[in-house]
Order: structure tokens, then sequence, then C-alpha cells
């Protein structure tokens, strides 16, 4: 039994050696092998370092100031500097046409036609006695009057009936389901909750074209591409394309 066991533990030890001996010239067959994919790895490395000295590829202001997800910081004042005609990026109406053909139902579209800089009004968290509205757009001196709310969502919820309070003040101010458009924004176009318009009229608004879902991954990424090949200042498309590259993540 004793030379049974020393023959299996000579055995056992005779197996172990001849294993390191594989294992070393395998390694010694790899070694060309990786030493070959780490040169490569060092060309690749050197050649994206001169392409990212004159690229910046990761270079962008709203990532450097931490607010890419800043909803009152970043998202709805630069959405309204890009919606407002009259703004300091001096392209008129550009962003706001794409912006409508994009997301407004066909059935209104005849309301946005011809517009001029002045037929459009603009504010940023209007108060009113129905809540505070991210951003309110409404003509002047048009003959087919309208109104856009937009409620942007991006990392808060839903207040207590928080739709219904918005599409209420636009009835209270004269407007009407033919020329009231509720845009709820969030980053992949989520419905609005129970907790802020009941199902039964969120139901009702979306059918009569009032209500629409928005989303910032698709259709905003969309329309900053097409308003991105229309800028005619270098200056506005580098913030544009700036912003573009963050909300691809969204």
């Amino acid at each position: 039994m004793e030379n049974d066991i020393s023959s299996i533990e000579l055995l056992i030890g005779e197996y172990d050696a001849l294993k390191i001996v594989f294992e070393q010239e395998r390694i010694d067959e790899d070694i060309p092998k990786y030493e070959s994919l780490l040169d490569d790895f060092g060309v690749m490395k050197k050649e994206y370092h001169t392409w990212n000295h004159i690229e910046a590829e990761k270079y962008n202001i709203f990532n450097i100031l931490n607010i890419r997800h800043g909803e009152t910081k970043t998202h709805t004042p630069y959405l309204i500097n890009l919606l407002n005609p009259k703004a300091s990026h001096a392209q008129g109406l550009v962003f706001f046409n794409l912006f409508i053909n994009a997301i407004a139902p066909d059935s209104k579209k005849h309301l946005y036609k011809n517009l001029e800089p002045k037929n459009i009004r603009l504010k940023e968290e209007k108060c009113t006695e129905d809540g505070r509205l991210d951003i309110f757009i409404e003509s002047i001196g048009v003959k087919e009057k309208f109104v856009i709310v937009i409620e942007n969502k991006i990392n808060a919820l839903d207040q207590t009936e928080q739709l219904s309070r918005y599409y209420n003040h636009c009835k209270k101010s004269g407007f009407t389901d033919a020329n009231i458009l509720l845009i709820y924004l969030t980053r992949r176009g989520c419905e609005a909750s129970d907790f802020s318009m009941l199902p039964l009229d969120r139901e009702r608004l979306k059918n009569h074209d009032v209500l629409v879902y928005m989303s910032y991954r698709h259709d905003v990424k969309n329309i900053m591409k097409k308003y991105i090949e229309e800028l005619q200042s270098n200056k506005v498309r580098f913030i544009a394309q700036q912003y573009l590259d963050i909300i691809k993540t969204f």
C-alpha cells in the first residue's frame, strides 16, 4: 500500500514538473505575439495623442462645469435661447422652425407658418397661479394665435396635477385645444404619470393633438444635428455641437 502511495506521489510530482515545462514553452511562444501587440498599442496611443491634441475629443464645457444634467441651469435656458429668434445666437427662426417641423402635429403646423421673430414671445419659468411653467411660448400679432408650453423633465419628478394645471392655465388665458401645444420633454420620451394628469385626460389630449411626448435622446438630438448643418456662425456651431455630444449620452 505504501509503495502504491509513493508511486502516485511520484507520478503527481512528474506531472506537475511536466506541466511547468509545457507552460513555460507556451509562454515563450506567446511572448513575441504580446511584444508585437504592445508595440502596436504604443503606436496607436501616440497617434491618438497627436490627434486628440488637435481635436480635444473629451473637452466639453457642460462636463467641465458639471452642469450636463442641470435641468434649470442648463437645458431649459439653453433651449429657450435656441427657440428665441431674437436671442444672442443671431440665427433667427432656424431652430424654432426645425423644432416645430419635428414635433408639432400636422393638424397644427399651419399655426407656425410665415412667422417673423416679432411674432414670438418666450418666457422661462413663467410663474402663474397654476404653477411655474418651464418654457412658455405664445404668438403676438398674428391672426391665428397659439401657445406652446414645454415641461422639461430630466431628473425632477412630476408634481401634483402638474400637466393638468398647465393645460388649464392655457384654457383660462383664452386658448383652445386647436391652438394649445403641451410638450412633455424627457430624456427618453416617457409619458407623464397619473400624478401629473389622469390617464383619460392624457389620452384625450393626445388624440386632439394637444399633448405631445418628446425625448432628448431622439427628438432633440435629431433637431440639433439639422440645426448644426444649417448654422452660419462657427461660434454657435461649436456650442451646439458640445450640447449635442451631451444629449447623445441621455
